[in-house]
């Protein structure tokens, strides 16, 4: 089986549509397909001028002098198209409309009456039909934000030529590119290589992968609010340091909280857990930060904590202050659980067991940040 995968991401391989592309075209190749990628970017294609000149006075061939002839000659040897495409105003990227827009020389252009439609039959018979698949990813936390684009390939391939065999639609592709994500979406690469050994293999992808491939990444609040975060963050001016402290300092704040005790070990309350992270702060990590980070707690120990990070040292206290550069609400035990080691931190947050507002970056270096084992809460 040959498969030719068409990649309309303006981002290439470094793009969220690939990172569920190529998983796929692996599992295709250990069931022993024939895979080939190829980049639009990378690739000269002219828009289609409606000239219809390769339909007329040099019928298959374009008036374009570009790459597009090689890539007609690709796919007229393939027995499967991937069309893997990120979401753009609900459709097909401005690449990949340019490309299949230049399809057109592959038809001819009388209109006859297949089944219960009319359409413009194939050139080069015998080398029809063809299965196509479909890959996209959005930005967007819901699946139904595809349906344009599924509809658009439901009529791309509706004349008997074509078979939309499957539709692999990523909803919150953002997290595909995120980090510490990944240990969170590793089921859904797994499936995404699984689909593309079943293609290979059987020649569809069976129900109970498309099932697991429909489900979602992320709750859609928690995505949203990590989205929002990030975009909020090009809107903020970076504070001088001494200044980011003189603002925290109002606020409700205790005296530092005391220090655990030497060998403490493991947390028993959430109190004992902020001033065990502020025993293991790691100034070497923290450089010339200055930050307030701002816990609200519910659950079983409710309260309001704050660790303080200035001039290199941290501290703990009870209380609030007006303007933390993260504020993160959670349930005490729920912490409490990540910090004994007992809960993925990045687990929990993708489960929306916590909720963050404000400098996003700045969780994902809690680990860093307190180095400690027993308060290595992110």
């Amino acid at each position: 089986m040959k498969i030719l995968a068409v990649n309309g991401s303006p981002r290439g391989e470094k793009g969220n549509t690939d990172r569920i592309l190529q998983p796929f075209l692996e599992g295709a190749r250990e069931a022993g397909g024939e895979t080939e990628t190829i980049y639009l970017k990378d690739q000269k294609i002219n828009h289609c001028t409606g000239c219809f000149t390769c339909w007329t006075r040099t019928p298959g061939v374009c008036v374009h002098k570009d790459d597009m002839p090689a890539l007609l000659e690709k796919m007229k040897a393939a027995d499967v198209l991937v069309y893997a495409t990120p979401l753009y105003i609900f459709t097909v990227t401005g690449l990949m409309k340019n490309f299949m827009d230049r399809v057109i020389p592959l038809l001819k252009p009388s209109i006859i009456k297949r089944g219960d439609q009319y359409i413009h039959p194939m050139r080069h018979e015998g080398i029809w039909p063809k299965r196509v698949i479909l890959i996209s990813n959005c930005g967007f936390p819901e699946r139904h934000h595809f349906a344009g684009l599924v509809e658009t390939f439901r009529i791309f391939t509706s004349g008997p030529d074509l078979d939309l065999s499957a539709a692999i639609l990523c909803a919150a592709g953002e997290l595909l590119k995120v980090p510490e994500a990944q240990d969170s979406i590793r089921w859904y690469l797994e499936a995404s290589r699984r689909a593309g050994r079943e293609l290979a293999e059987y020649g569809h992808i069976t129900p109970e992968t498309q099932e697991i491939l429909e489900r979602r990444l992320i709750d859609p609040e928690v995505y949203s609010s990590f989205a929002n975060t990030h975009w909020e963050s090009y809107d903020v001016q970076e504070p001088q340091p001494e200044k980011a402290v003189e603002s925290a300092g109002a606020g409700t704040l205790s005296p530092p909280l005391p220090l655990p005790p030497m060998g403490k070990g493991m947390p028993d309350t959430f109190r004992e857990l902020i001033s065990g992270q502020a025993a293991a702060f790691n100034a070497a990590a923290a450089g010339n930060l200055c930050a307030d980070i701002q816990f609200i707690v519910g659950g079983q120990e409710p309260g309001n904590y704050l660790l303080r990070i200035a001039d290199g040292q941290c501290t703990a206290h009870q209380g609030t202050v007006p303007a933390p550069a993260l504020t993160i609400t959670t349930p005490s035990e729920i912490w409490l659980k990540i910090a004994r080691g007992e809960l993925s931190g990045q687990t929990a947050f993708m489960q929306g067991l916590y909720r963050t507002e404000g400098d996003f970056g700045l969780l994902l270096r809690m680990n860093e940040l307190f180095s400690k084992k027993s308060s290595s809460a992110q």
